[in-house]
């Protein structure tokens, strides 16, 4: 277990005293903030393994905090959150470094001399790399100025004949090299596969609407030129949340009582100088503006 662990525990211990100081159950908590009582418990018992990502953990915390008082604790709360994002601490990672075999951490002794059964490597495998690199760059630069450019799926087409030259064929670019170094002949086996691997598509983020109320506030949100979906106050610790297909109007009658996440990304409390309601317009694509107030 490591020293974040320990204290997001202790942490989750705390919180959990001021609830039981001030008479509220877990139920009630949920009731408030309809975060699901598992989290609840899992704040409480400073284990986040079944929570989703860090960005929604640290709202759910905000809403709990806010809802028994406890304010006090948001900043040691974010930053064992944020050390959980990272990885650990510094401290972790020395750890696990000592622990390394020792093979591992002094593969070539002490510096002085080579450990026992080492060799060098041998000059002629080191020319016969560099060999193969040159034929391999002669290859690609002729390809590419005899057909104008060079296509993985296109190379299916040629082959290297034992003669040498462009032959055709359905196995890629293949054949075989005769090499003499030393008196010594060689024969190394070209072969180029024509198939490319797929690339791996990066998982996409459903844009999304989430809005906590940190206080009771009014609210009106309207997505697209539709009529408002939602036009009622918000109590105390109550969370919103919505899909984003269409930009969404959103109006706010007291924007420091309300904390807006957009696309998993928290953009805190909405204006924490407001005097008067205010108008936002969120964007799926991330980005937002502030309106003129209806």
């Amino acid at each position: 277990m490591t020293e974040r662990d320990d204290s997001l525990k202790e942490l989750g211990r705390m919180l959990k005293e001021r609830r039981e100081g001030i008479g509220m159950t877990l139920e009630t908590v949920f009731d408030r903030t309809k975060i699901r009582p598992e989290y609840l418990k899992g704040i409480e018992a400073g284990e986040y393994k079944d929570f989703p990502e860090v960005v929604y953990i640290k709202g759910f915390v905000r809403t709990y905090l806010k809802l028994v008082g406890a304010e006090d604790m948001q900043d040691e709360f974010m930053i064992q959150l944020d050390r959980m994002q990272t990885g650990g601490t510094a401290g972790s990672r020395k750890q696990e470094s000592h622990h390394k075999p020792k093979s591992m951490n002094n593969i070539l002794g002490n510096g002085s001399s080579l450990p026992k059964g080492f060799k060098p490597a041998s000059h002629f495998w080191l020319f016969l790399v560099l060999v193969l690199a040159l034929v391999g760059t002669g290859v690609y630069v002729w390809y590419a100025v005899s057909y104008g450019g060079l296509d993985l799926k296109n190379l299916k087409l040629f082959s290297f004949s034992s003669a040498g030259g462009p032959g055709a064929g359905s196995g890629g670019l293949s054949g075989d090299i005769d090499l003499a170094f030393d008196g010594e002949a060689v024969n190394v086996s070209l072969d180029i596969s024509g198939d490319e691997e797929p690339e791996e598509e990066e998982e996409e983020v459903n844009p999304s609407l989430e809005i906590h109320a940190v206080n009771d506030v009014w609210l009106s949100v309207a997505f697209g030129n539709a009529a408002p979906a939602l036009r009622r106050t918000l109590r105390r610790g109550e969370v919103m949340r919505w899909d984003l297909t269409a930009p969404a109007r959103v109006v706010i009658g007291r924007p420091t009582a309300a904390q807006v996440i957009l696309n998993g990304q928290d953009l805190g409390i909405v204006n924490p100088s407001a005097k008067k309601a205010e108008t936002y317009i969120y964007n799926p694509d991330g980005t937002y503006r502030r309106a003129n107030a209806r």
